[in-house]
């Protein structure tokens, strides 16, 4: 679980970077990437608060990346 909870960290980092640098589907990806490492831990955990965020995130992730595509 930790090494899920390091991708987690790193594929979110990365993803901030991305998107703030304007490269939008990479970064898109790695948010999403993020936001599902950290939606299985919250789940497996048990923590309402933190499944509930990434849950968000990952919807808010998903259209963001449609909007760089289309």
């Amino acid at each position: 679980m930790n090494k899920l909870k390091w991708f987690g960290t790193i594929t979110s980092v990365a993803g901030s970077f991305l998107v703030s640098f304007s490269i939008l589907i990479p970064g898109y990806w790695c948010f999403m990437m993020g936001s599902i490492s950290w939606t299985v831990i919250g789940a497996v955990n048990k923590d309402k608060p933190l499944l509930t965020l990434n849950s968000i995130f990952l919807l808010a992730n998903v259209i963001g990346l449609f909007n760089a595509v289309v």
